[in-house]
């Protein structure tokens, strides 16, 4: 008796102890965005083969501010905010931000007509800060940091644009406005205005056409002197279907040259 007694209460502790488990493996995933706990009505996140948390690449898109579309035809997934473009390609590592390649450790995954990316690539291309909490399978992204420059070795990425360090060209990222993305400033009172000309228009070139750059470059370069004097005008790029403004630079000592990148489909009030 004492026997069946002492089995029975074995097999009810290992019941529980099962149960309980299967309870903690079966969390399901959540993906919180600024405090928001995102909402997958049908298809749900999941852990792929690599450790990484995939997501219905439409619903963590949109939940970062992006606008997000699906090209059959390369079948990639594009991810488009404040300028950059990310470009994330079903079954391969390889992506693209901004017309640069880049490589993941893991890749996007068309699962029953859905396509599923990885939620940490997507956050951290627009500059969202991103924590993984393994005791509530919880992913969290904090989008404050976005428009804000990310170090990468010897570069720095301002609002898509790769920018050496330790050059005397100023570029910034532009947060919160509704026109502008980046302003890059020639400063008359640094060093080798020349040469932060030069730096200029490598940078520009990373995204705009040769033709709009010489253009825009034509008219920073017939600024010679910081007394000499450069009206204001706007460019537009064919090739990103973008605005650029150029500021009336003053003829006055230590004045700047300064280019203002309007965010794409953003059209200048003076041109409507």
């Amino acid at each position: 008796m004492k026997r069946l007694a002492a089995l029975m209460l074995t097999v009810f502790i290992l019941t529980i102890f099962s149960s309980s488990m299967t309870y903690a493996i079966n969390i399901p995933l959540r993906v919180v965005v600024d405090g928001e706990e995102v909402n997958f009505p049908d298809a749900q996140p999941f852990i792929d083969a690599n450790g990484r948390t995939q997501t219905p690449s439409r619903f963590i898109g949109e939940a970062i501010g992006a606008i997000v579309t699906w090209d059959g035809n390369a079948k990639k997934a594009v991810f488009k905010m404040s300028g950059t473009t990310l470009e994330l390609f079903i079954g391969k590592k390889e992506y693209q931000l901004n017309g640069q390649k880049k490589q993941m450790d893991t890749e996007a995954l068309l699962i029953d007509g859905r396509t599923f990316v990885p939620a940490r690539y997507v956050a951290e291309a627009f500059g969202a800060t991103v924590r993984w909490k393994n005791e509530i399978k919880t992913v969290y992204i904090d989008t404050d940091d976005i428009g804000k420059v990310v170090d990468e070795g010897d570069t720095r990425e301002v609002a898509g644009f790769i920018v050496p360090k330790n050059i005397d060209l100023s570029v910034s990222a532009i947060k919160d406005d509704l026109n502008y993305e980046a302003v890059f400033t020639i400063d008359f009172l640094r060093k080798d205005v020349e040469k932060q000309k030069d730096d200029m228009e490598k940078i520009l070139l990373q995204r705009f056409s040769e033709d709009t750059v010489k253009e825009i470059m034509n008219v920073v370069r017939s600024k010679v002197k910081d007394t000499d004097l450069i009206e204001a005008r706007y460019f537009y790029d064919t090739k990103t279907s973008q605005y650029i403004f150029l500021a009336k630079s003053w003829p006055m000592r230590g004045s700047t040259i300064t280019l203002y990148i309007l965010i794409k489909g953003v059209k200048p009030r003076s041109l409507s």
